[in-house]
């Protein structure tokens, strides 16, 4: 009798180690994960949080749509590579729910925090608390933020904080209440201030531009983004996350990845999620920026800007990075270099352009209809008349009132 009771609690001790370990692994759903599991003492070198916005807004849908899902599994998958640091997802679900998630080093996922609906994932509120409990439940000397959903760049018409419960469209979030919702670039830089964060990525499309990263250049010291659409898939996450986790961030091979995933499109979705029409889908453009120089390319191009009118010189023709009008996004140093200005100004121009994007990529194409026949790694908006300054808030951005402003006069 005593065997026999042996051996059921032995079956039992297996079963139930077996079913901790199916709950604790990555689920194919929005389910909440685990109950939180003990965290380890004090900080590491790096952590990493991918600040996930997929609620009602096309990228957490059903399958085959349920990109936030496929992204935590391919971070799952990468658990291995996190080199003694810590991954943490913030995840705003399209269940409705707002977890605060950590990829565990089993390839896992553990709940470390669950927020009320207060407020939206897109408020300074909510990101602000995010950021804090990310300090305390996972400390480091070192932090890292990627963005997670859809992005507009410089357009100045989101969530306004002084005038709540104001809401209207653009620049990063984009999830679907009783309306779109979205964070203002001018306030993600006042929530970024002061973060320690060595780096940013955008994995969210149009987030490449000089006016991000004139807004941005105090908070972060490099950033990751793209003066384009990036596809609904995103970054391989299981294919870039050890390049988070290494001792120096190696962003540049972070790009050279993604890259190459894009003009290998074929080899990495299915033709049936391609529509039969790989050519449509193989287009990225991706830059790595140094925020450093930006205050340096300000100067330069403020000098150049100075001696020029509002408008498009004669005979230029954009590169726009939209297939459809009006063209807020267009190549950054094309422009500039089109402009009327000394040689020794241009120089300089090009000099802190160097200085700024340690690396661009670009395919020929996107959508398989628009030629980049020019891609500097920033866009800009090029103002035709006095009035465009005020179209989408431009001149609220410290790049208007510092640097654009000049083609007013």
């Amino acid at each position: 009798m005593n065997i026999i009771k042996y051996f059921l609690s032995l079956i039992g001790f297996t079963a139930a180690m077996l079913l901790a370990a199916l709950v604790s692994s990555c689920k194919d759903s929005n389910d909440e994960p685990t109950p939180p599991q003990p965290q380890p003492a004090g900080e590491v070198s790096r952590t990493v949080l991918v600040y996930m916005l997929a609620a009602n807004n096309g990228l957490g849908a059903s399958k085959p749509y349920d990109y936030d899902m496929q992204d935590i599994r391919e971070m799952c998958a990468a658990a291995g590579d996190l080199n003694g640091g810590r991954l943490i997802v913030f995840h705003s679900a399209t269940n409705g729910k707002q977890i605060l998630k950590e990829i565990n080093s089993r390839g896992g996922v553990d709940t470390l925090k669950i927020y009320d609906n207060s407020t939206v994932g897109q408020s300074a509120a909510r990101m602000s608390e995010v950021l804090d409990d990310m300090a305390e439940l996972a400390p480091a000397r070192d932090y890292g933020m990627i963005f997670w959903g859809h992005g507009s760049g410089w357009l100045e018409d989101g969530i306004m904080e002084t005038e709540s419960p104001a809401i209207e469209t653009y620049s990063y979030g984009g999830e679907l209440g009783t309306q779109w919702r979205w964070m203002n670039i001018t306030t993600l830089a006042e929530v970024l201030a002061g973060r320690g964060l060595s780096f940013i990525h955008f994995d969210c499309c149009y987030m490449a531009s000089v006016e991000v990263l004139y807004q941005l250049r105090a908070v972060a010291d490099r950033i990751v983004a793209y003066s384009t659409e990036i596809l609904a898939w995103g970054m391989p996450y299981d294919r870039t996350v050890k390049y988070y986790f290494q001792e120096e961030p190696d962003l540049n091979a972070v790009a050279e990845t993604i890259f190459d995933f894009y003009l290998h499109i074929d080899d990495n979705v299915s033709m049936a999620e391609l529509g039969g029409r790989p050519d449509r889908y193989r287009m990225c453009t991706v830059s790595v920026l140094n925020t450093s120089a930006a205050q340096r390319l300000a100067e330069a191009t403020r000098a150049i800007y100075s001696h020029n009118t509002t408008g498009t010189p004669d005979g230029y023709s954009p590169q726009p990075f939209t297939t459809s009008r009006p063209y807020y996004y267009c190549d950054f140093a094309s422009y500039v270099n089109a402009l009327d200005a000394d040689p020794s100004l241009m120089a300089e121009f090009d000099a802190a352009m160097d200085d700024v994007v340690e690396l661009e990529l670009a395919t020929e194409q996107i959508w398989g209809q628009l030629d980049i026949r020019e891609h500097s790694g920033l866009s800009t908006f090029i103002m035709n008349s006095d009035a465009d300054a005020f179209k989408k808030n431009y001149h609220r951005l410290d790049w208007f009132n510092d640097v654009a402003s000049q083609l007013i006069k």
